[in-house]
């Protein structure tokens, strides 16, 4: 059986030219991180805890005006108080009660800063517990130390 269009009857064109040769690929090199990448780690607050921590933020806030600076927002507050807290490790009771209230706030640290807390070597490996709750307990330690005998200028 015939085609009736007496194009598909012809042989298949080939093409006659050489192929064209391939670029020689550039060795991919591993992406450097940025120095000032940060990890998120978010941990649950108590009605108290959120209070506390909403009105020594708004007194930083204060504290830092008056400076001649830019307001800060609660997360980089809660992330100053974490810093805080991994400089002074002595500070950290570890036995407060640690309960999932759903309510959360978040710390943005530096990825260099967040291998002491989360990495292989950190605290959450060393105590046997979640990062949410070795930042509660950092966060929780520094609340309580801020009541006592600490100051927000100290920690500012």
């Amino acid at each position: 059986m015939d085609y009736i269009n007496p194009l598909f009857d012809k042989p298949a064109i080939t093409n006659s030219k050489k192929p064209i040769a391939k670029r020689p690929q550039k060795s991919h090199k591993q992406r450097s991180v940025r120095k000032d990448k940060t990890h998120n780690i978010k941990f649950p607050v108590s009605p108290l805890i959120q209070m506390k921590l909403k009105s020594f933020c708004k007194q930083a806030a204060r504290i830092e005006r008056q400076r001649g600076r830019e307001s800060i927002s609660q997360t980089k507050f809660n992330t100053i108080l974490l810093r805080f807290a991994l400089q002074h490790e002595e500070i950290i009771n570890w036995t407060h009660e640690y309960s999932d209230t759903k309510v959360y706030m978040h710390t943005n640290i530096l990825e260099t800063e967040y291998t002491e807390v989360g990495g292989p070597h950190g605290l959450a490996i060393r105590k046997n517990l979640s990062e949410r709750k070795v930042v509660y307990h950092m966060i929780h330690s520094v609340l309580t130390w801020m009541e006592g005998e600490g100051s927000l200028e100290k920690i500012l």
